[in-house]
């Protein structure tokens, strides 16, 4: 990242929330940006536009990644988007629903529904299903590990019906590995080379960005395997 404290990412984990809330505070370890308290209490997450100092809310934020998705859409189908469908994860509350709601208004899009991440999941496996039974349910486990949480949901399918049986999940992610890594090699390079990683932000995010990479490859081999930083610090 060239511009990192004007680069905002994982304001999707703020939307509809107040700053003293405990997720919040959590969050802000996670995040790179320069995330403030707003005189109503609200976040504001500040950066430099326009070269001018502003904030904006989660909810802003979201508005402008769901216009630029919207404007890609409307150019790869040669045809305005107005309607969609927005999934969202399971375990959002009623605030972060009426948050993601109210992005999209401000984005010019005509929400038809918002569903869950796990149902969407199901409808996209369902749907092209040509050999689903006509009465006893095939029961298929969805197993949804992302970035910073893990969504599991029991479905039962007949031909032309989806229900959902059940679902649970847990604040643990892709993102966990990456840190319990990074806290890893950080303690190596302090006890090697007598530098401490962590007091750099851009170093430490550089850190991250190769441990993913490392993570990916790991999953596919049982070998040992390098980590190689070029001028970390």
């Amino acid at each position: 990242v060239t511009n990192m404290k004007n680069t905002v990412g994982g304001f999707k984990r703020l939307l509809g929330r107040k700053f003293n809330d405990s997720h919040v505070q959590r969050e802000l370890n996670s995040i790179p940006a320069r995330v403030e308290q707003l005189p109503d209490g609200s976040i504001g997450i500040k950066v430099n536009y326009l070269e001018q100092e502003q904030h904006f809310s989660p909810e802003q934020l979201t508005a402008m990644l769901l216009t630029k998705l919207k404007e890609t859409s409307s150019n790869a189908l040669q045809a305005q988007v107005n309607d969609c469908v927005i999934a969202c994860p399971v375990y959002y509350t009623n605030a972060e629903r009426i948050a993601l709601l109210e992005a999209a208004q401000i984005a010019g899009l005509n929400v038809l529904r918002l569903m869950n991440e796990t149902t969407a999941t199901a409808l996209s496996y369902g749907f092209y299903k040509q050999d689903l039974p006509e009465e006893k349910p095939r029961n298929v486990v969805f197993v949804d590990c992302g970035h910073s949480s893990l969504q599991v949901s029991i479905c039962a399918f007949t031909k032309g019906k989806l229900k959902m049986l059940a679902s649970a999940w847990e604040q643990i992610g892709g993102r966990d590995f990456d840190y319990a890594l990074a806290e890893y090699f950080a303690k190596e390079f302090n006890e090697r080379y007598k530098i401490n990683a962590k007091t750099n932000a851009r170093s430490f995010l550089r850190l991250l960005t190769e441990i993913e990479k490392l993570k990916k490859q790991m999953s596919a081999n049982s070998t040992k395997l390098p980590l190689n930083i070029e001028c970390f610090m």
